[in-house]
């Protein structure tokens, strides 16, 4: 897959394409539905299938102060499209110059894309003011649109902001299922406080970005990437209220693991939450409960196969 970054003052010649268009946070299984739409429509008109998304994400240029957070970066988002078979991701620079485009202009970006046909969701709004919509791009000159009807699980829109406010809750058993892979946070394991070790529960300690999308506090069963592997893991998020933490950590007891891993850029995956935060009346006790803990990751990982089996091939991954 080639990856194109793109000014829409200044677009290079490009060849023919069907191209999905979206902010795509997260590639759930909504998104999925337009990119499998663009390449059937691809392979129809013999071009070549493109995905054009935006950068930064267009709510930071119009709410300069916003605190976002997002399912996936720009990274994940090539990854991902690249396990999907698309042959060419288009990043756009989105500016305030950008979008204060006039729905003309708009049009007119598409059509210097060399874009035949855009791909886009029933709920699509571009221009300025969000003044463009379905019915703008249908009456547009120069290419086609197909619009896909809302993708929708038990009548209710599957979105990335639905998605988000599962895994906030800690239910991302749901949110894998309408993510289609098992969600993840990335970064590097660092240092902290050792208690693990003390108790006997060894821990790796991640230290992520500030728009990483965090589970609620609690105990999870998952796994924890080192390189190209999957390791089964008990994953704790929170502040530990046992010792009165002030500070947030997220630390995984990797099962059967003991290399030093400190230094090394990882992935933690979330299955399924075991339990919430909850602060013991003593060590013992608390042990007592990891213990508990620990025994319940290989059940909860075993009845998730499926997504397991999927999460390994997108992010070429040993299974």
């Amino acid at each position: 897959m080639k990856t194109i970054r793109i000014d829409h003052k200044n677009i290079p010649e490009l060849a023919e394409s069907v191209c999905a268009i979206g902010y795509f946070d997260g590639l759930h299984i909504g998104h999925q539905e337009l990119i499998e739409q663009a390449k059937a429509d691809a392979k129809k008109r013999h071009v070549q299938c493109a995905v054009a998304t935006f950068d930064p994400d267009p709510w930071k240029i119009i709410h300069p102060d916003a605190n976002l957070e997002h399912l996936s970066d720009l990274d994940d988002k090539a990854t991902l499209l690249s396990h999907a078979q698309v042959d060419v991701f288009y990043i756009l620079d989105f500016t305030a110059d950008f979008a204060g485009l006039s729905v003309e202009s708009f049009h007119q970006v598409i059509q210097d894309l060399n874009i035949q046909e855009l791909v886009c969701g029933y709920d699509y709004h571009y221009g300025a003011k969000g003044a463009g919509n379905i019915e703008t791009l249908q009456k547009a000159r120069g290419f086609e649109t197909k619009v896909i009807g809302q993708v929708s699980k038990e009548n209710e829109k599957i979105s990335s902001s639905w998605i988000e406010k599962l895994i906030r809750q800690g239910d991302v058993q749901e949110a894998n299922d309408l993510l289609g892979y098992i969600y993840s946070i990335k970064g590097i394991v660092v240092h902290g406080y050792e208690r693990g070790r003390i108790l006997g529960f060894p821990t790796a300690n991640l230290s992520v970005g500030p728009e990483s999308i965090l589970p609620q506090n609690g105990v999870y069963a998952g796994y924890v990437q080192i390189r190209e592997d999957l390791y089964p893991a008990m994953i704790n998020v929170g502040y530990n209220p046992t010792f009165d933490n002030k500070e947030k950590t997220i630390e995984a007891n990797i099962l059967n693991f003991y290399e030093d891993i400190y230094g090394v850029p990882t992935r933690f995956f979330f299955v399924e939450q075991l339990r919430n935060e909850k602060k013991f009346n003593s060590l013992d006790e608390l042990k007592a409960q990891l213990a508990k803990d620990q025994k319940s990751v290989l059940p909860c990982l075993n009845k998730q196969k499926s997504l397991y089996s999927r999460t390994t091939k997108l992010w070429s991954l040993c299974s």
